[in-house]
């Protein structure tokens, strides 16, 4: 019942992260709301990069496709295939190369936060949140 539950809500974030972003910039928002919204968008983001190696490999762990498997399927099949899509999003974000990617863009953000303050005030709140829910030595 966990795994389910951490399935569920990590994908949950990740989704909704991508529509804060679609709202954004689909709402037509005044040039204050865009300041205002923009670095909540631009947080929840960060959020959303950090739980979403765990939400891909938990959705990916169960697949049991073999490489005998994809090679006598069709183009068709495959696209109809629910375990080759978990094998290729696996492959697409489970590497080394997306891996380090992430590893050093949530602590380029803490680095820049006392910069990004002085260009709107919401990071400052959010970097504090941040510093607290965390831990300072993180």
């Amino acid at each position: 019942v966990s795994i389910a539950i951490v399935k569920y809500w990590t994908s949950m974030i990740i989704m909704a992260s991508i529509a804060c972003w679609v709202y954004l910039f689909a709402s037509n928002p005044t040039v204050d709301d865009y300041q205002s919204r923009r670095p909540g968008c631009i947080i929840f983001t960060f959020i959303a990069m950090d739980v979403l190696h765990p939400c891909i490999y938990l959705w990916t762990v169960g697949n049991k496709i073999k490489d005998e498997e994809m090679a006598k399927m069709s183009c068709l099949q495959k696209l109809m295939n629910v375990g080759w899509w978990k094998r290729k999003m696996a492959v697409l974000i489970l590497n080394e190369h997306v891996t380090n990617v992430f590893r050093f863009v949530n602590p380029a953000y803490m680095f820049c936060l006392p910069i990004l303050v002085f260009y709107n005030s919401y990071f400052g709140a959010a970097g504090g949140f941040a510093l607290v829910a965390v831990g300072a030595g993180h």
